[in-house]
């Protein structure tokens, strides 16, 4: 019981910092910039690399700090999130993940929007529109690296020690569908699916770079299937269409994660 007990702990602790830095950042920044509270107004996607690089930041002093009250020694912060090498095959296969996401969350979206549910249609419209193309596309790059290495490569790397690693998957994918609220019931779903994937992934490769690049791949072609028009085209599409999208790239996500989860150890001669 201890052990879980730890694990949670260590969830609650990261949470806190997260929920520190919006604090601050609603109560001293936003009144300065003039932008809105976080996650609402103008710039989100700066808003939201201003509340990660602070998060980073400040997770690493309460790391420092947390270790010297226990009196152990911990690795290096800054290499707790594992940025070792990937093969060029997995980095392949990342790739593909990611795009399966991007289709299965436009045909989603889409689908939701034929029956008016639109709120995850209209948080894609306000991220897409709250900045330029351009600086959302580096945006989206950025800000992914930062939310998994806080979410993956801090949070869920020390909430794992000593326990069945099923569980701090599932706490770490509920946390992600919770903080995509914002986006509705949608979102949340698709933020749990993608959970247990990065978990999943991450468990298996022991580098951060594979769960970054199913995530930039998924943000930067979202964003540019929505810029070229791609993802209002499917509007036009039949619901039975879009089912079929959203359940082939289903069945994709499941099975390819399985299968990359049982593989033996991957090769890794070519860094990302």
């Amino acid at each position: 019981m201890r052990r879980y007990l730890s694990m949670l702990g260590n969830y609650l602790l990261y949470l806190a910092v997260i929920i520190l830095v919006i604090f601050l950042y609603n109560s001293f920044i936003n009144p300065v910039l003039g932008w809105g509270q976080f996650g609402e107004g103008k710039n989100i996607s700066i808003q939201l690399f201003m509340v990660l690089a602070a998060t980073i930041g400040l997770s690493a002093i309460v790391y420092n700090i947390k270790y010297r009250i226990l009196k152990q020694t911990p690795k290096s912060f800054w290499k707790l999130s594992g940025f070792s090498k990937i093969s060029l095959s997995c980095a392949v296969h990342m790739v593909t993940i990611g795009l399966a996401f991007t289709f299965l969350n436009a045909a989603v979206m889409k689908l939701l929007l034929s029956y008016n549910i639109t709120t995850l249609n209209d948080f894609t419209e306000s991220y897409f529109q709250s900045v330029s193309f351009a600086y959302l596309m580096v945006s989206s790059v950025i800000t992914t690296a930062l939310e998994l290495i806080v979410f993956i490569g801090i949070m869920f790397n020390e909430a794992r020690k000593n326990v069945p690693v099923f569980w701090p998957i599932l706490v770490i994918s509920l946390i992600i569908a919770v903080l995509q609220s914002a986006g509705g019931i949608g979102m949340q779903l698709l933020g749990l699916a993608l959970g247990f994937v990065y978990g999943s992934i991450y468990v298996r490769t022991s580098s951060i770079w594979s769960v970054i690049l199913i995530g930039i791949v998924f943000n930067t072609s979202l964003f540019g299937m929505k810029k070229i028009g791609w993802v209002d085209a499917m509007e036009n599409m039949s619901e039975f269409t879009l089912i079929v999208i959203a359940s082939f790239m289903g069945l994709y996500l499941l099975f390819s994660t399985l299968w990359y989860f049982r593989k033996p150890n991957p090769s890794r001669n070519i860094s990302i």
